[in-house]
Order: C-alpha cells, then sequence, then structure tokens
C-alpha cells in the first residue's frame, strides 16, 4: 500500500488512514514503517480503532454462527439380524449421546419385521442379508415399497459382488460392512437418512471395478441346458443361493428347485457343487468332468 504525501495534518491521515486500513486490513507494522515520525501515533491510533471493531464484528458474527447451529436432527433406527451379540452392538452403539440416536428396536427375522417395524416409521433401517428365511435382499423390496421415507442400509459380512448388486437393485440406499469402525457405521446410518449413499471402502471399489473391467465374451452354451437353466446356473457359481436367485430372476424358490433337479439330471450329478463344478470347467475350457 503506498501512502500519500498529500496527507497533511494528523488528522487528515488518521481519517484517510481509517477507511483505509479497515478495507485493506493491512498490519499496524506496516503501516507505520511506511509513515513519517510526526504522524506515527496517529497511525497507531487509527489502526487500532479499526482493529478493536473489526475483532468486535468478527466475534459478534462468531457468536451468530454457534447460536445458529443447530445439532442433528435424532434418527430413529431399526434393526433387523438374526445374531444377537451384533443386535446388542448396535442398540450401544446407537444409545451413546453424542451419535443423537433413537433405537426404535430390533428383529431377528425377516417375517416379524414385516409385520412389526412399518408401524415404528423409523428413519433408517439397518439390514443383515443373511437372515434365516426370507433375505435381508428380499425384505428390503418389499419393505421399501411401504416405507417409501426410510432409507435402508445393509450392514453385512459379505463382500462379493452378486450380493451387493442384488442388494442395490432390491432398494438399499448403503452397503456397509460389519468390520468397519463403529464411527464409520453410525456416520453411514446418517447419511443415509440424509440421501446419500454409504458405502464401505472394499464396496465401493469393487463398483468401480465392475465398471472399469473390459465386458467379458459370450461363453458357448453348456450343451442340453435351456437359457433359463443356464441363467440359474450361472448364479450359483457366482456365489449366490437358490433364494437369492429366485429373487433375481423373479422366479418363486420352487420354480428354481425344479428347474435345479432337470440340470442335474442333464449334467449327470447329484448336488449343486457338482454342478457348478462342470458349470465353471465347461466356462475355462476344461471339458467335462468324467
Amino acid at each position: 500500500m503506498t501512502l500519500r504525501s498529500s496527507w497533511a495534518s494528523p488528522s487528515s491521515v488518521s481519517s484517510g488512514l481509517e477507511s483505509c486500513v479497515f478495507k485493506s486490513c493491512v498490519s499496524a507494522k506496516q503501516i507505520v514503517c511506511a509513515a513519517n515520525t510526526e504522524n506515527a501515533a496517529h497511525f497507531f491510533v487509527a489502526t487500532y480503532r479499526h482493529y478493536d471493531l473489526y475483532e468486535h464484528m468478527e466475534s459478534g458474527a462468531r457468536k451468530v454462527k454457534q447460536d445458529d447451529s443447530k445439532p442433528p436432527r435424532t434418527l430413529r433406527v431399526a434393526v433387523v439380524e438374526d445374531d444377537k451379540v451384533v443386535r446388542t452392538f448396535i442398540e450401544r452403539l446407537l444409545g451413546k449421546p453424542e451419535h443423537n440416536c433413537q433405537f426404535v428396536g430390533a428383529w431377528a427375522d425377516a417375517e416379524s419385521a414385516l409385520r412389526e417395524l412399518p408401524e415404528f416409521e423409523p428413519d433408517v433401517v439397518v439390514v443383515d442379508l443373511e437372515l434365516p428365511l426370507m433375505s435381508g435382499a428380499e425384505l428390503i423390496a418389499v419393505l421399501s415399497r411401504k416405507m417409501i421415507s426410510a432409507a435402508f442400509v445393509v450392514l453385512t459380512v459379505h463382500d462379493d459382488p452378486a450380493k451387493v448388486f442384488a442388494a442395490l437393485r432390491a432398494g438399499a440406499h448403503g452397503y456397509l460392512l460389519k468390520g468397519s469402525k463403529p464411527e464409520d457405521i453410525v456416520g453411514g446410518i446418517r447419511s443415509a437418512s440424509e440421501g446419500g449413499a454409504p458405502l464401505s471402502q472394499e464396496i465401493a471399489r469393487l463398483l468401480i471395478q465392475s465398471f472399469q473391467e473390459p465386458p467379458k465374451t459370450e461363453k458357448a452354451p453348456i450343451p442340453g441346458l435351456t437359457p433359463r437353466e443356464t441363467q440359474i446356473l450361472e448364479r450359483l457359481a457366482q456365489g449366490m443361493v437358490p433364494k437369492e436367485v429366485a429373487f433375481e430372476l423373479s422366479l418363486s424358490y420352487e420354480t428354481v428347485r425344479d428347474y435345479l433337479k432337470g440340470v442335474y439330471q442333464k449334467l449327470h450329478v447329484r448336488s449343486r457343487t457338482e454342478a457348478v463344478i462342470k458349470f465353471l470347467q465347461h466356462n475355462n475350457n476344461e471339458g467335462w468332468a468324467t
């Protein structure tokens, strides 16, 4: 900043400086170094007068900002998990005051959750995938149509692509692994309630890789199998169980079982494992097992 020599009097120096300091926020030391000795005291007075005013205004702004900040709203969270240890852990985790969550209840199976959970109107439902009868993905598919305003977050040990995509297609808003840090689980639950899509790092990486992989070449069909039988066998080879295959292909569980019986007869095997092995051998061009 350049000071004009035309400032003749201390009062004019002080007046001009007051405006300049307030706008440019230069330090008192810079001003004094640039001024002559006669007007130094006036520079100090002007500088610190506006510095005090600036600090007063800043502190007031900070105070208003602090007063306007509100704590996050209390989240109502429900859990569907068949493992009692995990249910207790989540209840205690969400019960901590700093997390600002209300634990509305826990269900050990999908069937009871379907009957009772909607009337509790939770903001977020945390769901395990491996439930006794109906799977977690199936539960999410049904509940998400009944509870439009709720967010569904999967909390599971499974990180294989088939289960991840099945859960997301069913309507899950987030997918977290049980090995996640407690703060990441709580943060993911809140993020889902605010419209986010929380994913564990491993799951996010898996999704990215799925888009980066080159398209797979079509495999020659297995002799004797229908396209539907091949579809079922492909999903079994990906790690799905028959219930999950039925859900993904929009078939009943009994229909999938009937298809599998036909597959066993055509491939001359007696179990799902043997059928999958033959399927993998065919795709790897190893020929049929004898």
